[in-house]
């Protein structure tokens, strides 16, 4: 390219500042990375707890949260309250539903 770091942020239409703190970046390390991070509080719950979690679920559909709560912090992972499995059980797309009643199609005995 040979243009300077000016020639550069005026083309792009970004700071020198920020031109020249990524080419000594990339200098350095001889990468770029993003340096804006992700807002808020990161996940306590990761990718593996939540396949975890998925299996305890489905080895029993009618345990109550408590029960799910207690088997899941017996596990190895770090211990998360209650609420923070409810949370992910619903984000997970696991629904609770009652069966409806109907009327039985053959009279009992």
């Amino acid at each position: 390219m040979g243009d300077s770091i000016s020639e550069v942020a005026m083309k792009f239409r970004f700071s020198r500042t920020t031109i020249s703190r990524v080419y000594s970046e990339y200098q350095e390390s001889g990468k770029t990375s993003n340096l804006r991070r992700r807002c808020g509080r990161k996940k306590i719950m990761q990718k593996r707890d939540q396949r975890r979690l998925t299996k305890i679920i489905k080895r029993d559909r009618r345990a109550t949260l408590q029960q799910i709560a207690a088997d899941f912090s017996a596990g190895p992972s770090t211990s998360v309250s209650v609420r923070t499995i409810q949370r992910n059980i619903i984000d997970m797309r696991f629904r609770s539903r009652r069966p409806t009643r109907v009327p039985l199609m053959t009279a009992r005995y």
